[in-house]
């Protein structure tokens, strides 16, 4: 941290390491007052991991990854535009770190992010192919840790940028195998010396493998596994330190039914795994481990409109905050 940095979150950080440094200083005590006192200090070294890695970003989705829907590896016709509107709405109130240790009182998290996303269905060499970009606008609210106050942060995430392949395509059986690289580009929102931010400041590549599978007439079955890797933010813990994170491993299942003309359902799972992240070189307790349950409906109100709302749930976080509800919805326009 510089030397000569006096703003308010380098304070925090620099108080927070003195009453932690005054909280285990050697006394004397009882069993009771050992086990709240080193509950009370796994609480103050969460806050500053938080505070000095500036890590509490949601980019163009909450999560860190990319998330798809039920029918995302379906390819529309070749020359086919789409234009989609996402509007998610997040909250949550626990933060778990990478050891399990839990920090519920005075804690908090809520987001609205606003998702811009235009699609262009080609072919290439023969295959099925798609290029297309994402903006997200949004805010950050409502953000404490501990009981202390994060702040908040308004304005545009990192745009991301996408062009996906169909190596097979079979339309009879309703067989698609995809592989698509989204390419996240630091331009959002990013104060270094906030611990709250909607951009991330560094670069990202998700690369997924796509795979969705007619299983009856009614019946669908989606899988998607992606690798992400991350660039490194250089501007980290006020400024003068480098965040760096190991790569996450995620899969997405969605099984879906069309259960009326128009209508569909789908209920998914997804598991994200690893996305270490360390400040200076020291694990700062923050990863990208979770287990979540979503819940899909769509429709279709004219031939080229349909609604998609899509509820999920973590029921299972660690190096991060769990999310209690996110909901979605979707406007899609085909043209």
């Amino acid at each position: 941290m510089k030397a000569n940095c006096k703003c308010d979150r380098c304070e925090r950080f620099a108080e927070c390491r003195r009453k932690q440094e005054i909280e285990v200083s050697g006394r004397s005590e009882n069993a009771g007052d050992a086990s709240r006192r080193r509950a009370a200090t796994r609480v103050k070294q969460t806050i500053c991991g938080v505070l000095a890695a500036g890590a509490v970003m949601l980019s163009a989705q909450p999560g860190h990854a990319i998330d798809v829907n039920s029918h995302d590896w379906v390819p529309l016709p070749d020359g086919t535009d789409l234009f989609l509107n996402y509007n998610i709405y997040g909250t949550r109130s626990e933060y778990v770190d990478k050891s399990g240790n839990k920090t519920s009182a005075g804690t908090n998290l809520d987001s609205f992010v606003s998702l811009a996303r235009y699609v262009h269905y080609t072919e290439v060499a023969g295959m099925k192919a798609v290029v297309q970009g994402v903006l997200p606008v949004g805010t950050l609210y409502n953000a404490e840790l501990g009981g202390v106050d994060l702040g908040d942060s308004t304005g545009f995430g990192d745009p991301v940028v996408a062009a996906a392949l169909w190596p097979y395509a079979n339309d009879e059986t309703k067989t698609y195998l995809a592989i698509e690289p989204f390419l996240t580009l630091p331009l959002g929102q990013y104060d270094e010396s906030s611990p709250v931010n909607l951009g991330e400041n560094r670069w990202k590549l998700d690369l997924q493998f796509g795979w969705y599978q007619g299983l009856t007439e009614k019946f669908g079955m989606q899988l998607t596994y992606d690798i992400i890797w991350y660039g490194d933010n250089n501007d980290a813990g006020g400024g003068s330190l480098t965040l760096t994170q190991d790569n996450t491993y995620q899969f997405q299942a969605w099984l879906n039914y069309d259960f009326a003309p128009t209508w569909n359902v789908a209920i998914g799972y997804q598991k994200q795994m690893g996305g270490d992240e360390y400040v200076g070189g020291v694990a700062t307790g923050n990863a990208t481990e979770r287990d979540q349950g979503r819940l899909e409906l769509s429709k279709f109100l004219t031939p080229t409109f349909q609604v998609l709302g899509d509820i999920s749930h973590d029921f299972k976080t660690e190096g991060g905050f769990a999310e209690d509800f996110r909901g979605t919805l979707r406007l899609a326009k085909v043209f």
